[in-house]
């Protein structure tokens, strides 16, 4: 049983870092330039579907991850930018109406042309690493530092680089930010490709671990959103303590529940998390 409960919480740690990077992309979109994108699962499934066919051709899996990471963040960007652009100063319902018409067509066209079922990818190595009663496989451990270390480096981007203070100003007051010179239709574009981009990692480096199915984004999407409203919108160091926190409880729940409760226990632990912040919130405006 010690063994068990050690493995699923490695494990939670490998799928909360996975389901930080997407969810760190919807809540640069969501809380920073308040677009709500339904779409993200997809490019989830579009980056592990981009190692798929990669490796079929280069039989390399980082220069598969690294080519199927490209590919989607720069061509999703761009079909993201021309979707959103347009309604921008229009109503959030259709932007949300506009990203979910995105990812069913998204979803059908993978069916269409790649097929309905699940293709299978091989860890690209089988080493294990003796942690505890267990030995847990190398790769990984691999997944949990390069999803970590993109976080940080992303939450320091965003901080001091040129481009992540224009999207803070841009974020702030679109107008006075044009204003001064910020070039606001590069910044978005900008936006959308690194919020595809940190989707489309997480799902080539996960595709071993899940395969790759159509349907794939929607399964992933549902815990994405509850760590951004959870963790806070716009709030990247947030979703991501958040998102390890969703892995565990999945993981380690597993155990005893099964997945239909652990959906319900995910949802009663948002209230939770809501709960408490609006009290913290509360009691900060009495003071």
């Amino acid at each position: 049983m010690e063994s068990q409960i050690v493995l699923q919480a490695l494990n939670g740690l490998v799928v909360g870092s996975s389901i930080a990077l997407v969810a760190s992309g919807l809540a640069l979109l969501f809380g920073v330039l308040h677009i709500i994108n339904f779409a993200q699962g997809d490019f989830f499934m579009l980056g592990a579907y981009g190692v798929w066919l990669s490796l079929k051709l280069t039989d390399n899996f980082v220069l598969s991850v690294i080519a199927g990471t490209i590919v989607v963040a720069i061509s999703g960007g761009l079909v993201l930018s021309l979707v959103v652009w347009p309604l921008l100063q229009k109503s959030q319902v259709l932007t949300l109406l506009a990203t979910l018409g995105l990812s069913l067509i998204v979803q059908q066209l993978a069916i269409n042309i790649l097929g309905g079922d699940a293709k299978l990818v091989p860890p690209p190595m089988s080493a294990s690493v003796p942690l505890g009663p267990v030995n847990y496989p190398l790769y990984f451990l691999v997944v949990m530092v390069v999803g970590l270390a993109v976080l940080v480096a992303g939450s320091f981007a965003l901080k001091y680089t040129k481009y992540g203070i224009w999207l803070r100003a841009v974020a702030q007051n679109r107008a006075m930010a044009a204003a001064l010179g910020v070039p606001v239709p590069r910044v978005f574009v900008v936006a959308f490709v690194v919020c595809t981009g940190l989707a489309a990692l997480a799902g080539a480096l996960l595709v071993p671990l899940y395969g790759v199915y159509p349907t794939l984004g929607t399964d992933v999407i549902l815990s994405a959103f509850i760590v951004v409203v959870a963790g806070g919108m716009g709030n990247l160091r947030g979703a991501a303590l958040v998102a390890i926190l969703v892995g565990e409880v999945q993981s380690l729940g597993s155990l005893v529940v099964k997945p239909s409760v652990m959906q319900l226990c995910l949802f009663a632990l948002v209230i939770v998390l809501l709960m408490v912040r609006s009290r913290r919130q509360s009691a900060l405006v009495r003071l």
